[in-house]
């Protein structure tokens, strides 16, 4: 067995441990701010580690849905611990129930930094 297949099966195994023991690792609900303006609602969620190029924003009937996804690997060798293998994952998935007088086809999607902002337009009254 090569070292990067060693280092999988140990990726794996401690994966298994820590869902066993404590559920899935990094699940949890990702906070969402919601306020109210003249032309409808404007949503901000944190999206730390992603890229605008990882995340995907759609809207079904009345339901807005926010998913993303990366995963990042780095191999080296440090002369004090020999060769290793580092990677970190980042998934995000909220789905947003829309007010009746929202406008699903007008919707608009910006990330700053590391915070998603989406602007849901209103129908006129």
């Amino acid at each position: 067995m090569s070292l990067p297949s060693v280092l999988d099966e140990i990726d794996r195994l401690f994966d298994e441990l820590v869902h066993r023991r404590w559920g899935p690792a990094g699940r949890q609900v990702v906070p969402a701010g919601i306020r109210e303006v003249e032309d409808g609602w404007i949503i901000e969620l944190p999206v730390e580690g992603l890229r605008a190029e990882d995340l995907k924003v759609e809207v079904h009937g009345r339901r807005l849905t926010v998913s993303g996804h990366r995963r990042r690997e780095r191999s080296h060798r440090e002369p004090w611990a020999g060769w290793m293998r580092t990677h970190q994952e980042v998934a995000l998935r909220r789905i947003i129930a829309l007010p009746a007088e929202a406008k699903p086809e007008d919707v608009e999607a910006k990330l700053e930094g590391a915070t998603l902002t989406i602007h849901v337009r209103r129908h006129k009254k």
